[in-house]
């Protein structure tokens, strides 16, 4: 009895385990909550991230949100297929949506650490939509890109497209 009450003040004290998984493991991990805001049965969410550039070598923290927020609705009993995202991808960010040549060639021969993740990411249905002006800005090309990238005319033409599918833009 005293041990399971110590175990139990030792979790309520200490901060809370990050979760690995259930569809991405590696990354976008979450920590469980106690929440009052039940998602109602048969809600699907449609969510877009809007991200920035990573520091150099790490992976994208944009991503990994994108993954995350997966991550727990689906561990907190959403059915994956409920749970659609998107990532507009604009700046230099662009540049962690290219081929390893091509992300080598713009880095000093340095890989991609946020490439795996996205690959990953496309094989689960998050779509990564990048600005095509930018993507002229910076001279990148469609065939630059990884496999499953998508190309808009503009990131605001993406997020207009993206809202009238019923996506919801992330505030923050």
């Amino acid at each position: 009895m005293m041990r399971a009450a110590l175990v139990a003040l030792a979790l309520i004290a200490s901060p809370a385990a990050a979760i690995d998984g259930p569809v991405f493991k590696g990354f976008g991990s979450y920590t469980a909550t106690e929440h009052d805001v039940v998602i109602p049965k048969g809600t699907v969410l449609r969510h877009v991230y809007d991200v920035r550039p990573a520091t150099p070598g790490k992976r994208n923290p944009g991503f990994e949100t994108a993954a995350r927020f997966i991550n727990s609705h689906v561990g907190n009993g959403m059915a994956e297929r409920d749970v659609a995202v998107a990532v507009v991808v604009h700046g230099s960010a662009i540049n962690e949506l290219t081929k390893p040549q091509v992300y080598a060639a713009r880095h000093n021969g340095a890989a991609n650490a946020s490439q795996a993740m996205v690959e990953e990411m496309l094989q689960k249905g998050v779509r990564f939509i990048v600005c095509g002006q930018a993507a002229n800005i910076l001279g990148v090309k469609k065939a630059d890109l990884l496999p499953g990238v998508e190309l808009a005319i503009s990131a605001s033409s993406a997020h207009a497209i993206l809202q009238a599918q019923g996506y919801t833009l992330n505030p923050f």
